[in-house]
């Protein structure tokens, strides 16, 4: 379950579902999404990364937000 998009995009639920469904590419942004952020909660919870990687983490956060964002503008 993508809980951090839905988190994210909590007023396009209906339509990250159906995308979900349908768009392969859209899944995996989606699976990728999810991979990034549960990394980055694990660090919160340990001190085994860098700083350096986890500035890494949030930019790959924001491009991924963006390509989100861009499927469901498409979808619309």
């Amino acid at each position: 379950m993508p809980e951090h998009v839905f988190r994210k995009f909590p007023k396009h639920i209906e339509a990250i579902q159906t995308l979900l469904q349908e768009d392969a590419t859209f899944r995996e942004i989606c699976g990728d999404y999810e991979e990034i952020h549960i990394w980055l909660d694990s660090h919160n919870r340990s001190e085994g990364w860098s700083n350096k990687e986890c500035d890494i983490a949030r930019e790959v956060i924001r491009e991924l937000e963006y390509e989100i964002n861009q499927k469901l503008k498409e979808y619309q």
